[in-house]
């Protein structure tokens, strides 16, 4: 007997050439109000039950750093065709009914923690329903039988919007699947939707902020736009939401988010800035291509290769940030040049590779590490192509998607060795000897010539004066204030609480920084210079004086690629 595999949206599934086509899904979102005021989001599902006559239907368990998602599921109800008992565990439902009955489900999403999204609980990847808007992460939200897989078909409806709400989800299209529908997002409500018909990007965002709609919104399409260019992608819907998350305390700023299928889901508190989501962006958006479209991750211990897979993206953010007119030579080398700090400052700079598999999320130092290497070879690399002439990196990520895309067999990292050598770009001396062993990596002086050079210095070591991680698990109580640093000096002590800073910039030893702390029952501001023991060899780029007309084109085309 012969089969077919059939790819859909990067999932596939195999079927037997013969056999009948897998039964479609059909989920019908309906907002729940009262008086007015929204209280859940109803999902409808109907599809075909097992031919045995029991089905296991499989609830929102772990996702995204979230446990226990079934608790934003009540009401769950069989209208027709099955009866409901429970399964093995919270998560879990089993129905029985006829052999290959059609069955229709009910069930209401509900936000399970109070107030508003805080960005002290960090992203809302779990459902958000207030009073005014819904947001909701399909892994976070949807409920599906467990004998559906990923590419089997999918139709999503939403109806009954209140009148003056906006819609927006990245399943307004046909040829949906299951796995579609968990990698998505739906908004509805007083969102502000800008479009861009030329990329074919939206954006859907709600609240004030300190940039205007349409100007980040333009930002948006044309960072999707090239990095679509770069990878011979053509235009298709794109979706980016921005909600707001509440500040637990004045001053405090946060921005993050995820990348789902065709679309973005941010988050930040009202003081986010634009540039900051934009870099997110850039960084996350590209993972639609590296590592994937490039030959992928091991199967095992993937964090072996996040060199690459983040390291690259990474260096790739700025190149696009810059080609798309985004970024400028100044704005670049800030970027760059608060890495080659933290860099230099890391206390796992020279850890082998085998430290960042064991503890990627188990120390802030070491989860940065991969990020900074792979940033580092990559612009040494695209360097000593460039010296070569007439190549730089781009011509061996390119050749990556293209051996990728023939079916060549290796993951990214190997591919890249290959693509690379293809140029005569040999890396594996320094795969072995930067990666593996963890040799520090140092970038040449002209690594960005004509756009100036980088310069090495001695650096007062940047140091808080107190252990900031230890403070953050310690709901803010000032921790592990070190008494022989300036911090101590200026009468910042052990159990006071951490509100927010006011000045400084954090790597920079030389500006001086402001902590408010609430000591007893006074709030009081410190002031000092964040400087820790000892010094730094610290690398930098420093832009020449004369950066412009035919300097500035050369120094653009350089940092931008082609």
């Amino acid at each position: 007997m012969h089969s077919v595999r059939i790819a859909a949206a990067g999932l596939a599934a195999t079927f037997c050439m013969g056999q009948a086509a897998p039964e479609r899904l059909d989920y019908t979102l309906t907002p729940v109000l009262e008086r007015g005021v929204l209280r859940a989001v109803q999902y409808d599902l109907r599809f075909r039950g097992e031919a045995d006559g029991e089905t296991v239907l499989r609830l929102p368990d772990s996702w995204g750093g979230q446990d226990d998602l079934w608790r934003s599921i009540e009401g769950l109800t069989a209208i027709s065709g099955a009866a409901l008992r429970d399964g093995d565990g919270p998560a879990q439902r089993v129905l029985t009914h006829r052999p290959n009955a059609r069955i229709h489900l009910r069930y209401r999403v509900i936000q399970d923690f109070e107030g508003a999204p805080n960005a002290e609980q960090g992203n809302a990847y779990r459902p958000v329903v207030q009073a005014n808007y819904f947001h909701l992460i399909g892994e976070a939200s949807l409920a599906a039988p467990a004998g559906y897989d990923a590419a089997a078909p999918v139709r999503w409806r939403a109806r009954n919007m209140p009148r003056g709400w906006t819609l927006a989800s990245d399943l307004e299209h046909p040829g949906l699947t299951l796995g579609d529908l968990r990698s998505s997002i739906a908004v509805g409500g007083d969102f502000r939707i800008v479009r861009d018909d030329a990329s074919r990007v939206r954006v859907a965002l709600r609240g004030g902020w300190p940039f205007a709609d349409a100007e980040f919104s333009a930002s948006v399409a044309e960072i999707v736009s090239g990095q679509r260019r770069f990878f011979g992608d053509a235009a298709s819907p794109y979706l980016v939401t921005v909600i707001q998350l509440e500040a637990p305390q004045p001053g405090w700023r946060s921005i993050g988010g995820t990348g789902l299928g065709d679309a973005f889901a941010f988050f930040a508190t009202p003081n986010g800035e634009a540039q900051t989501i934009t870099r997110i962006l850039a960084h996350e958006g590209l993972h639609s291509w590296i590592p994937g479209r490039l030959g992928g991750m091991p199967p095992q211990d993937e964090a072996a290769d996040y060199w690459l897979s983040e390291g690259f993206t990474d260096f790739y953010t700025g190149r696009v940030l810059v080609r798309e007119g985004q970024w400028t030579p100044a704005e670049f080398a800030a970027d760059l040049n608060l890495m080659l700090r933290a860099y230099a400052e890391s206390p796992a700079r020279t850890e082998p590779n085998a430290r960042v598999v064991a503890d990627f999320w188990n120390n802030r130092a070491v989860q940065q590490l991969p990020y900074q290497r792979g940033r580092l070879l990559a612009t040494v690399w695209d360097a000593r192509l460039r010296a070569a002439g007439g190549r730089d990196l781009d011509d061996v990520i390119l050749d990556m998607r293209d051996r990728a895309a023939r079916g060549e067999s290796g993951v990214a990292a190997e591919l890249f060795q290959v693509s690379a050598q293809h140029f005569g770009l040999d890396v594996r001396e320094d795969i072995d000897a930067f990666v593996r062993r963890g040799a520090a990596i140092a970038l040449p002086e002209d690594a960005f010539a004509p756009c100036g050079s980088i310069v090495a210095e001695l650096t007062p070591a940047f140091h808080r004066g107190f252990d900031i991680e230890a403070t953050a698990a310690n709901n803010n109580i000032v921790t592990g204030v070190d008494t022989g640093l300036p911090a101590y000096a200026a009468g910042v002590r052990d159990g006071m609480v951490l509100i927010t800073r006011t000045a400084g910039e954090i790597g920079d030893a030389g500006q001086e920084i402001a902590y408010v702390m609430r000591d007893g029952e006074t709030e009081r501001t410190f002031r000092y210079m964040p400087r820790g023991h000892g010094a730094v060899a610290l690398q930098r780029l420093v832009l020449a004086d004369d950066l412009e007309g035919e300097r500035l084109a050369q120094c653009v085309a350089v940092l931008g690629g082609g």
